[in-house]
């Protein structure tokens, strides 16, 4: 399968996946900052709550393979490199889950979208969609091709 142009990916649906990537990285370390403090905190640490950590670490370990999977989807990868990333996802989740996103938030920044921590920001996704202006999100339907946006007055970039 060959690799799609920037101009061929669904902008939208990477900032979908990115949001969601960054998410549940930011819940395992949530994870990992509770379970040390809780293991430094409570001397005889209770089995009961071991369990429960393990149990929430399992579900963000496979909802970590699961986004990195639909991340490299989203990203336009072929077979072979969701496959590699997704078995990668499950002994090195977080960091395979990170580099998923920061690939997703190259693809995003090359758009020419504005990344907070998060990714893009719901207002600024309306900027990904086709066939609306790149600088306010206005919808560019019945406008010419290089005719200037009513809106913001910026003039389309072709490459």
């Amino acid at each position: 399968m060959a690799q799609k142009t920037i101009f061929e990916l669904d902008l939208v649906r990477i900032a979908r996946w990115h949001r969601r990537c960054m998410m549940v990285a930011m819940g395992t370390i949530l994870i990992w900052v509770g379970w040390i403090l809780l293991a430094v905190n409570i001397s005889p640490f209770p089995v009961a709550i071991g369990a429960v950590m393990w149990v929430f670490y399992i579900g963000i370990s496979i909802a970590s393979v699961v986004l990195v999977v639909m991340m490299q989807r989203a990203n336009g990868s072929g077979v072979l490199s969701m496959v590699l990333h997704g078995l990668l996802a499950l002994p090195f989740g977080f960091l395979v889950l990170i580099s998923s996103a920061s690939s997703g938030g190259t693809i995003l920044r090359l758009a020419g979208a504005k990344m907070g921590f998060f990714g893009v920001s719901m207002d600024e996704t309306d900027r990904l969609r086709v066939g609306h202006c790149r600088g306010c999100g206005y919808s560019r339907e019945g406008i010419e091709l290089l005719q200037e946006c009513p809106e913001c007055r910026r003039v389309p970039q072709v490459i």
